[in-house]
């Protein structure tokens, strides 16, 4: 019986971690070109180097960042399966593009920028 009972523990043990290596597969794979085309467009809120801007994105390319009484504009746009932006004067005209990762339950990486839709 005690040798039964220890061959279900490593069973159920094996089990968990089978279950948890999954999830932790799904949370971080690249969000597709698709994927990211259905996210967008839409209202975010971001870390954005420990300060919590939201974005909105329009369905016409723009791009709206709001942060306190702060605000700056430019556009989005999917490239590839990357998201990119350009703001203004936040990233002084530039246009950045990152791979989109599964970050946890509705929350996404991209870059060093976390996000989720509001």
């Amino acid at each position: 019986m005690k040798k039964t009972g220890i061959i279900v523990a490593c069973g159920c043990i094996a089990l968990a971690a089978w279950a948890m290596s999954s999830a932790s597969r799904a949370a971080d794979r690249k969000v597709s070109s698709h994927e990211l085309r259905q996210m967008f467009p839409g209202q975010f809120r971001a870390q954005v180097r420990g300060y919590d801007v939201r974005f909105i994105a329009s369905r016409d390319g723009s791009l709206k960042g709001i942060y306190g009484g702060f605000t700056d504009s430019g556009r989005w746009s999917v490239r590839g399966s990357r998201l990119c932006i350009m703001l203004r004067d936040w990233l002084d005209g530039k246009t950045r593009c990152a791979a989109v990762k599964r970050a946890g339950k509705g929350t996404y990486l991209a870059g060093d920028i976390r996000f989720r839709r509001m």
